[in-house]
């Protein structure tokens, strides 16, 4: 299928360009024999060219040196030139990104057919809920592979990640691959970037949900109800009769979701909460389950509920349910404990640093100290309203550098010291290793300690250069490896 960094349209069968791309606007070489696909002019010479228009480079600047390489077909948001050769083939289409989905999709097989494939959204809790429901699945005996920003597990080969959502040939060739391998389901984390760039256009959803709603990346979308709106606009690749979850406003120890197809709702409720995990009941208008459970936090609770209610929706009973929940392992880097009071966390929102502060709150018996900085380059709104989360809930604040990339560390400590206002104390620290070392030094017995931010991360960036640092390799390291 995959040669020479392309893709083969062998498999699409005749016609299958004209079934995704309609009639092309001019026709030379005719569509069946256009055999192999390139998006990218550094890829090997095809017949087949897609100008994807991409936020830094647009493919169409490459369509002229394209052409004059061999390619017969191009795919593009632009319209010919006057005088195109005359075994040229053009689709003009509205956008080059989905056109170049539904390709892919097709020339793998539409694979996404061929399995369960759900998705999961929102701002904080979609990596652990991907884990949730594919630990369920395991139970079920559905085989299933995931994809998050920590890990992937594609027919039966586990990797670390390198972003979110990959791009849409990438998971055309996922979904082929665990399929041929047997796989039964795949448990997709979609990110805002990725609905937008329509990464997973053509990819049908059995069901799929939004954990939560917040603030981020508004360096990308603007304005929240813009990132909100493109979260919601998942719903559409959801198949006939499959649910689309969204968070309900809840109070106190409760969290819930409502399936917008069909107006159901679903609750959560914890009954009884330690420092090492809760009592709770999770229930619908079918079912009730009552979880003894081994994690503590309000958001781990919405995070079962949500992957409960998308098992329940493809058929899984709720014996299987509990079990896959309780089976569940963690996923690093969130609340991860790297020693005796010391967590980890990814929490880089002012949402998800408020919930894993007030779950810290709730376990630590002594002091609360919190360790924090954002990243550079990106939504600076959110410094100072992270700032003052960690205000409220936090009895020590260490400001110190997330991936600073090219923004002056002090520059982003002064808009989150905005948010601190006048709580004391705040250690400024923008070296990571020095602020965590810190941090360690004033740690007590009954303290807690929360490096936030980073979480399973293993580089930082900074100036354009990425370096090795793991905050949890780091907090060992300046224990001696105790922990």
């Amino acid at each position: 299928m995959v040669k020479g960094n392309g893709i083969s349209l062998l498999d699409s069968a005749n016609g299958g360009l004209l079934e995704v791309l309609g009639s092309p606007l001019i026709q030379g070489t005719c569509p069946t024999q256009l055999r192999q696909l390139i998006w990218d002019d550094r890829q090997d010479a095809a017949d087949l060219f897609v100008a994807i228009r991409g936020t830094v480079h647009d493919g169409a600047d490459s369509i002229p040196v394209m052409i004059e390489r061999g390619i017969r077909g191009i795919v593009s948001e632009t319209a010919p030139p006057s005088n195109p050769p005359e075994d040229l083939t053009w689709w003009q289409v509205k956008n080059s990104r989905e056109a170049f989905a539904r390709l892919v999709h097709r020339a793998c097989g539409n694979p996404g057919e061929q399995i369960q494939v759900f998705g999961i959204t929102g701002t904080n809790g979609k990596s652990s809920t991907v884990h949730l429901l594919a630990s369920i699945l395991r139970v079920a005996g559905r085989n299933p592979g995931w994809v998050t920003t920590v890990d992937q597990s594609v027919a039966g080969t586990a990797q670390m990640s390198d972003c979110t959502t990959p791009s849409a040939d990438l998971l055309a060739r996922h979904l082929r691959d665990h399929h041929e391998a047997g796989g039964q389901s795949m448990v997709l984390e979609i990110s805002s970037h990725a609905i937008d760039q329509h990464r997973t256009t053509g990819i049908p959803l059995v069901a799929a949900a939004v954990t939560q709603f917040g603030r981020d990346h508004l360096d990308y979308h603007g304005t929240v109800e813009e990132y909100h709106a493109v979260k919601r606009r998942l719903r559409k690749q959801v198949a006939a009769g499959g649910v689309f979850l969204l968070p309900l406003e809840t109070q106190g120890s409760e969290v819930g979701f409502e399936d917008v197809n069909s107006g159901r709702r679903w609750t959560g409720s914890i009954q009884e909460q330690t420092s090492s995990g809760m009592k709770a009941r999770l229930e619908g208008d079918r079912w009730r389950m009552d979880l003894q459970w081994n994690r503590p936090a309000l958001h781990d609770l919405s995070n079962a509920l949500c992957a409960a209610v998308l098992a329940d929706s493809a058929g899984i009973s709720i014996s299987e349910i509990q079990q896959g929940l309780e089976q569940a392992h963690p996923v690093p880097g969130r609340m991860e404990q790297v020693a005796e009071g010391v967590f980890v966390d990814y929490a880089h929102t002012p949402d998800a640093l408020d919930s894993v502060l007030k779950a810290c709150r709730m376990i630590c018996r002594g002091e609360l100290r919190v360790l924090f900085g954002c990243g550079g380059d990106r939504d600076q709104g959110k410094r100072s309203e992270m700032g003052q989360v960690a205000a409220c809930h936090a009895d020590e604040i260490f400001l110190t550098d997330d991936n600073p990339r090219s923004e002056p560390s002090d520059q982003i400590l002064e808009q989150i010291r905005k948010g601190v206002g006048t709580h004391p104390p705040v250690i400024e620290c923008a070296g990571r290793r020095q602020a965590i070392r810190s941090a360690l030094q004033r740690h007590q017995p009954q303290d807690l300690l929360l490096i936030a931010g980073k979480g399973h991360e293993t580089t930082q960036e900074i100036r354009g250069e990425s370096f090795p640092f793991d905050d949890r390799e780091v907090v060992r390291e300046e224990l001696g490896g105790v922990t």
